[in-house]
């Protein structure tokens, strides 16, 4: 290499020559130039930047992500490895398509105070970051969105939607507040997708909206007129904050203020009322499974579901839909209504014959060595890892496998359990975390490793209703060897809530009894079936379970005690919103592959 060649054009032509070469490594996206970042400020030392999906903590840890290091200099420029993770450009072609996560130059509407048309409208011109607060932000024109409309207004994209497309803007807009909402990646197979942002803004706003007694009678009963005067006409406005993200089938908190008036002969009498609501709708746990783990193309897969919930609901008193979804065609599913069933003594997935019966348990060494998706399965245990980066099977504690817990939090979930037991063992000092929760977000019981590397550690969480365990720490160096359950078989089911969520139940659910904020769930079981395509390609596919109360108000109910039930929630969570903020991730409920 000419060393009198200006440094701009050398470090230019060693960047070029590096991504060629490192075209193939998996945790590499790209190979660049500039200025690097020592301590989290921007470094006066012109360097080759490698932008990566993941740092991670050690040569074994690269080399089992099928990488090699990065090494400190490289023809005489120093290297920096920063983390990136591609997102789709910040500049577009303006049509009507819908695009999520959002980027400029596409349609958008000013949506505020209207349902069938909207204020100002356009093109959207760039995605920006408030150089204060570090806020995301979206530059557009006066006429595009401030024209007929006022700051703090909501706006949704794509520009002037139908009426579908209004419910899921309005949904976005609720969860995380307006122009950062469109950013949500909901990261779930677009057959989906739209279910579940309407199933969010629907559950946002009936948790807020809904009440045991309409506010507009609430406003009456405290502003009757005096002798002789007259009503001339009623107003109820509504102020909603969101505390919580409105997720579907979470109990997340709301903020509501109504102010009532009341027009009469003798003045304005007026009401006011500030309450915090609480998400009622959601279920304690769900479980679904396919007969077999591995089909022939044109075989019938039969599903068997089991749902556990505390409201007094009859078994037949739900719509219940398997998604099916092939990895191969994420725009495509099979649907399958399932139908209410006896729950069967033993469930597909249960322990062979000659294995305690109230125990299951995933041994890693059943599975390859080798890189699996940033969320998927392991035979009835789901995973989702919070930092969208792969998760890995690795030997380092031969000749027993394990699953590598990556250096961001690993949520494994499942159906509800009141035990589980982990096999891990450290290779770095950090000790691992685990937390364990129900399914109404409370922590039921947690623990902690020991700091000592190179030796097997058996860790147990005991509790109710335990379908979530949060995996944290060991600095991206220790393994998870075995992972078992007892899960809840028996009819019954009773969890702990705090004392929000109980006392939100108890406004909604009088009849319950909450003195001791314990909820009790009944089982019930459902069933179906569906063939797959005779000329399906080999792959994975993904099933998701949805469930949705039906109303069983019988007609010619008193129309005021008719409006306090409300059918079509969606009670099944999808999510897992604790780990990753605003970002909407899909969790899966069950796998099985076409062989």
């Amino acid at each position: 290499m000419d060393e009198t060649q200006d440094p701009t054009r050398r470090i230019q032509d060693v960047a070029a020559r590096l991504r060629h070469e490192h075209a193939s490594d998996p945790t590499i996206q790209t190979v660049g130039w500039g200025l690097p970042r020592r301590g989290g400020a921007l470094a006066d030392d012109l360097s080759i930047i490698f932008y990566v999906t993941e740092k991670l903590p050690s040569a074994r840890s690269i080399e089992a992500a099928g990488s090699a290091p990065i090494p400190a200099e490289i023809d005489g420029f120093p290297t920096d490895v920063q983390v990136v993770r591609l997102r789709p450009a910040a500049a577009g072609d303006r049509d009507e398509e819908e695009y999520d996560p959002l980027r400029g130059g596409v349609a958008t509407s000013n949506s505020e105070n209207h349902t069938v048309w909207f204020n100002g409208s356009g093109t959207l011109g760039v995605l920006a970051r408030d150089n204060a607060t570090g806020a995301a932000v979206a530059l557009s024109n006066w006429h595009v969105w401030g024209d007929g409309g006022s700051e703090g207004d909501q706006i949704i994209q794509p520009g002037h939607p139908t009426g579908g497309d209004h419910i899921e803007g309005t949904g976005k807009v609720i969860a995380c507040g307006p122009l950062i909402t469109s950013l949500i990646e909901w990261e779930a197979p677009p057959p989906l997708a739209g279910g579940l942002y309407a199933g969010a803004a629907a559950a946002a706003l009936a948790a807020a909206a809904s009440d045991y007694r309409d506010p507009t009678r609430r406003g009456q009963d405290v502003t009757m007129p005096g002798p002789g005067a007259l009503t001339l006409g009623e107003s109820v406005d509504m102020a909603i904050e969101y505390p919580d993200l409105p997720l579907p089938g979470v109990p997340f908190a709301t903020q509501v203020t109504w102010h009532y008036e009341r027009e009469t002969t003798d003045g304005v009498l007026e009401h006011d009322v500030t309450e915090k609501r609480v998400n009622t709708q959601f279920l304690l746990g769900k479980h679904v499974v396919t007969n077999k783990a591995a089909y022939q193309p044109g075989e019938t897969v039969q599903l068997t579901a089991a749902i556990w919930d505390y409201q007094p609901r009859p078994c037949d008193g739900y719509h219940v839909v398997a998604h099916l979804i092939p990895h191969r065609r994420p725009r495509t599913a099979l649907r399958v209504v399932l139908q209410p069933t006896a729950c069967p003594r033993r469930f597909p997935d249960d322990p062979p014959d000659g294995e305690p019966p109230t125990t299951r348990c995933v041994d890693f060494d059943d599975h390859p060595i080798g890189q699996y998706p940033s969320q998927g399965a392991f035979e009835w245990l789901r995973y989702l890892s919070a930092g969208e980066s792969p998760v890995r099977v690795v030997d380092w504690f031969s000749p027993a496998r394990g699953l590598q817990l990556p250096t961001r939090p690993l949520v494994l979930h499942h159906a509800p359990a009141t035990r589980v037991t982990a096999q891990v063992v450290l290779f770095h000092p950090e000790p691992v975390t685990l937390t364990a929760s129900n399914a109404a977000g409370e922590v039921v019981a947690r623990i902690t490793s020991t700091a000592e590397q190179g030796e097997e550690q058996e860790l147990e969480l005991t509790g109710e209703g335990i379908v979530r365990v949060v995996a944290r720490g060991g600095g991206g160096e220790a393994l998870l060897l075995r992972y078992c359950a007892d899960p809840v078989r028996e009819k019954a089911l009773t969890i702990a809530v705090g004392e929000h969520v109980a006392a939100g139940i108890r406004a909604e659910q009088p009849a319950l009894d909450l003195a001791s904020r314990r909820l009790q769930a009944s089982r019930c079981c459902f069933g179906g079936s569906v063939r797959l395509p005779p000329d399906d390609e080999p792959g994975r596919w993904d099933v998701h379970l949805t469930v949705q109360n039906v109303n069983p108000v019988p007609q010619g109910t008193p129309p005021d005690q008719a409006a306090t039930v409300i059918g079509g929630h969606l009670l099944s969570a999808h999510t897992s919103a604790e780990v990753i903020g605003c970002t909407a991730v899909m969790l899966l409920d069950h796998v099985f592959d076409v062989i």
